[in-house]
C-alpha cells in the first residue's frame, strides 16, 4: 500500500464521519462502507492495499468467527478521526460506538505492513480482537486479546510516490490486483476442471459393454442352477472348482460351500443384469457431468470477476456431507447460501422434489433450461445473492449473448405438471445481460 495514497485516504475519511459497516468477504478481504461509499481492504500478506470497484464483490461463504462478531459491533459507529502514520503503512480509525447504555471509544488499526499485515481492534491500547493473533513465540510483537500492543518501528525505506487523485489511485489498485490474480485463478480452476473431465473420460471408457454384462449374468445364473441341481450329490464337497454336466465351475474366492456358492452366483447375476439395464443411465449421467464442466470452462474463460471465480471454486471444493444429499446436482455457495443447479431433466425433477417450501426457485423465462434452487429455508435472501444466482444460471445456459429474463419465486408456489415442466405464480423477474 502506497503511504502517500494512505495519507490521502485518511484525510478523505476525516471529512466523512460514519462507518456504516465493515465485514469480511474473504479470508483477508474486508468490505467497508463509509457514508455510503464502498471501499475494500485487502490484507493479504505481502500485497495489502485499499481499492474500489463498481463490481459487486461477495463471498462464497459466510464469516461468523468471534472476530467477525466483534467487527459487526463497529457498525454505525462515528469516526472521530483518521490518521495515517507518517512513516508507516498504518491506518488508525478512532471510533465512537454508542449503545443503549454508554458510549465507547475504540481504535481500529489497519496495518498494511508486509508480513505484519493485520486488522487490530483496541481499547486503551489493549487488544480486543484481531484478524491475526500472534504469540510472542513467533514474533517480537505479540498480538493477543487483553494484552497491550507494542508499536511497530517506522519504516527505514519506503516509496512515497503520489499516485494521483485518491479515487483514481484506489480504482487503479483494483485493476492491478485483477491483472495479477485473475489469470492465476483461472489457470488453477481450469486445471481442476480438466482433471475432473479426464476422470469422467476414464469412467466412460471403463463402462462395461451391455452385451458382455448380460452374457455374464446368464453364465452366473447357469452356474447357480447347475449347483442347485446336483447339490444333493455333494454333501461334503471340498474344493475350489467343480465339474457338472461337463461344465467346469470355478467357485468364488474363499468359498468351498456349494450352497453358498450358488447364492453368490445368483446374486452376481442379478447385479450384472441390473447394471446392464442401467448402463445407459450411468453413461448419460457421466456425459451430462462432462458437458457441465465444459460449460464451466467456457464460463471461466469469459469471467472477469474474482468473486465469481471464487463461487465457481466453491462448487469444485464442495463435498457432500450426507448420503441423503444428491450427488448429481451441482452446488455452489454465495455468502453461505447453497445454490443448486440441475444439469438435465432428471436432476431438475430431483431439485423440485427435494427443495423446501420456502426455498427460492429460479428459471430462465420462456426458455427450456436448468432449474435453480437457493436453499434458504425461512432465511431472507439478500438481493445481491438473488442477482448472483441469476447471473450464474444464465451463464451456465449455453446460449446466445444478450438480454435474459429470470423468474424466481418460493418453491411452494411452483407446481410440477409433468416431468420437469411446471406452472408457477407470485414470481418476480430479474433481467440479466449475458456477454
Amino acid at each position: 500500500m502506497n503511504i502517500h495514497t494512505l495519507k490521502k485516504f485518511a484525510s478523505y475519511i476525516n471529512s466523512n464521519s460514519k462507518l456504516r459497516l465493515i465485514k469480511r468477504i474473504g479470508d483477508n478481504l474486508f468490505y467497508v462502507n463509509i457514508n455510503g461509499e464502498i471501499f475494500y481492504f485487502d490484507l493479504s500478506r505481502g500485497k495489502s492495499l485499499i481499492f474500489i470497484t463498481q463490481e459487486s464483490l461477495i463471498s462464497s461463504k459466510s464469516y461468523n468467527a468471534p472476530f467477525d462478531k466483534t467487527l459487526l459491533k463497529l457498525s454505525n459507529s462515528t469516526i472521530i478521526k483518521a490518521i495515517a502514520e507518517p512513516n508507516n503503512r498504518i491506518l488508525k480509525l478512532y471510533l465512537q460506538i454508542q449503545n443503549s447504555y454508554k458510549s465507547q471509544e475504540i481504535l481500529m488499526q489497519v496495518e498494511f505492513t508486509g508480513k505484519n499485515t493485520n486488522l487490530i481492534i483496541l481499547q486503551d491500547n489493549i487488544v480486543q480482537d484481531a484478524l491475526h493473533h500472534i504469540s510472542n513465540e513467533t514474533s517480537f510483537r505479540e498480538v493477543k486479546i487483553n494484552k497491550p500492543l507494542a508499536e511497530l518501528s517506522p519504516l527505514k525505506e519506503f516509496k512515497d510516490k503520489d499516485e494521483g487523485e485518491l479515487f483514481y489511485a484506489l480504482k487503479n489498485n483494483f485493476e492491478k490486483l485483477q491483472q495479477n490474480l485473475l489469470s492465476a485463478k483461472k489457470l488453477k480452476l481450469k486445471n481442476k476442471i480438466s482433471q475432473k473431465i479426464s476422470q469422467i473420460n476414464k469412467n466412460l471408457s471403463s463402462l462395461k459393454n451391455k452385451d458382455d454384462l448380460e452374457k455374464n449374468a446368464k453364465k452366473h445364473a447357469l452356474y447357480g442352477h447347475k449347483i442347485l441341481e446336483h447339490l444333493h450329490n455333494f454333501s461334503n464337497f471340498k474344493g475350489s472348482y467343480i465339474v457338472l454336466d461337463g461344465l467346469k465351475i470355478t467357485l468364488p474366492n474363499n468359498c468351498n460351500n456349494l450352497s453358498l456358492a450358488a447364492q453368490i452366483f445368483f446374486k452376481t447375476s442379478k447385479k450384472e443384469n441390473k447394471k446392464a439395464q442401467n448402463l445407459h443411465i450411468e453413461s448419460e449421467n457421466l456425459l451430462s457431468k462432462k458437458e457441465f464442466y465444459k460449460n464451466l470452462l467456457e464460463l471461466i474463460e469469459n469471467t472477469h470477476n474474482i468473486g465469481n471465480l471464487d463461487i465457481i471454486d466453491s462448487n469444485l471444493s464442495y463435498k457432500h456431507k450426507s448420503k441423503k444429499e444428491t450427488k448429481t446436482n451441482e452446488s455452489f455457495f454465495i455468502e453461505g447460501f447453497k445454490i443448486s443447479i440441475g444439469k438435465n431433466s432428471k436432476e431438475n425433477i430431483e431439485l423440485l422434489e427435494n427443495a423446501k417450501a420456502d426455498d427460492l426457485w429460479m428459471h430462465i423465462k420462456n426458455i427450456p433450461s436448468s432449474h435453480l434452487i437457493i436453499h434458504s429455508g425461512k432465511n431472507k435472501i439478500p438481493e445481491i445473492i438473488i442477482k448472483k444466482a441469476a447471473e450464474l444460471l444464465v451463464s451456465y445456459y449455453k446460449g446466445y449473448s444478450g438480454r435474459y429474463e429470470v423468474d424466481y419465486t418460493k418453491r411452494k408456489f411452483v407446481k410440477i405438471v409433468q416431468g420437469a415442466n411446471v406452472n408457477y405464480g407470485k414470481e418476480s423477474t430479474i433481467v440479466i445481460l449475458k456477454d
